[in-house]
């Protein structure tokens, strides 16, 4: 296999006027073959119709190194195989909670001496992670691109550098790492997705939307069917705790989710993007259209209970449960705050 030699290097970055790319060209001198490994998670809601077309593009290529895994020590098994094989590209052809698993061991248990980077396939029930930091397109077509192009050089990549969450829920365990965090409704969202949606064979992005969308409808009503908000003690950074009921809470390392949603406005020059919405928020239909599209406006204030910053640590006080990548955790307040950080950086391939 090639060389990395030639890419572009893109990094997200919180600017005051808006989220910018700012592109460079980096030049990676490898002195070493590329080598890919591929995960496979056969239950992942892309993978349910089976893995018979990806292993067709396997069998393409001997050299590259594959495994399936189901559970969190099946991928932490296969990474270290990986990382004795001297594998330098993970391929990720997983749903989220897969995705979760693999950071987790990489940045935790760390088994690799040099980190590889990760190739993203969308084969999740929601994809969201892919859909931000992944490879474009159905996932046969582009593990095929990615490994002809690992292999003789054909197309152009970019590689996305962000960062990564670290989540320590109970301090007498291993901290977890991943994407995206979120409580209060979105964790209800996905209780009801997992338990009456998703049932019924929803797949992709429109499907968590949906949820959201009788989410929204039954705030606007004053309904209690959908949401109860949840009462959550939040100190970031430098700034002392405060205890609200909250509709919504997400911390997130990606700059899309699903939809093409960036609901992220604020300023401050960190990593790690929070986003809340008080319980009973003022204009609630004149305020989100914007913000989640990551505009502020007349609306959208704390004093009327919407909440953005850009953050480096979050601490959260509360008894309830929350999702970290689709993966289901509970909170526990009589075991401190669950502290969320910047957990370092990782390099995702796009091409």
């Amino acid at each position: 296999m090639n060389d990395l030699r030639h890419a572009t290097t893109i990094e997200k970055r919180a600017s005051p006027e808006s989220k910018l790319e700012s592109t460079s060209p980096s030049v990676f001198a490898a002195a070493e073959p590329l080598r890919v490994g591929v995960l496979n998670n056969p239950r992942s809601g892309g993978n349910r119709r089976g893995l018979g077309a990806v292993r067709e593009v396997l069998a393409a290529y001997p050299q590259v190194s594959h495994r399936e895994v189901l559970t969190p020590a099946d991928v932490a098994s296969a990474l270290v195989d990986f990382a004795r094989k001297e594998v330098n590209i993970v391929a990720v052809n997983g749903g989220d909670g897969t995705i979760q698993a693999v950071l987790t061991v990489l940045c935790h248990h760390k088994p690799f001496e040099t980190f590889p980077h990760l190739a993203v396939l969308r084969a999740g029930t929601t994809s969201m992670t892919a859909g931000d930091v992944g490879l474009k397109g159905p996932l046969e077509q582009a593990l095929r691109r990615l490994l002809s192009w690992a292999d003789a050089g054909e197309g152009e990549v970019a590689i996305l550098r962000r960062p990564v969450l670290r989540v320590q829920v109970d301090p007498h365990q291993d901290p977890i790492y991943g994407m995206f965090l979120g409580a209060a409704s979105i964790y209800q969202g996905i209780q009801f997705f997992n338990n009456r949606l998703n049932r019924r064979g929803f797949r992709g992005e429109w499907a968590p939307g949906l949820t959201i969308a009788l989410f929204l409808l039954a705030v606007a009503r004053r309904g209690g069917d959908y949401v109860t908000p949840v009462p959550i003690s939040v100190g970031f950074d430098q700034h002392p705790p405060e205890r609200r009921d909250y509709l919504l809470l997400m911390i997130s390392a990606l700059e899309r989710l699903f939809l093409g949603l960036s609901p992220f406005w604020g300023r401050e020059e960190q990593t790690l993007h929070y986003t809340a919405v008080e319980a009973r928020p003022q204009h609630l239909l004149r305020a989100l259209p914007a913000l989640m599209r990551g505009r502020r406006n007349r609306y959208g204030t704390p004093d009327n209970g919407y909440f953005s910053h850009n953050v480096q640590q979050v601490q959260l006080t509360f008894n309830s449960g929350f999702t970290l990548d689709g993966e289901l955790f509970k909170a526990e307040s009589h075991l401190g705050p669950v502290v969320v950080q910047n957990g370092g950086k990782v390099s995702f391939l796009r091409l």
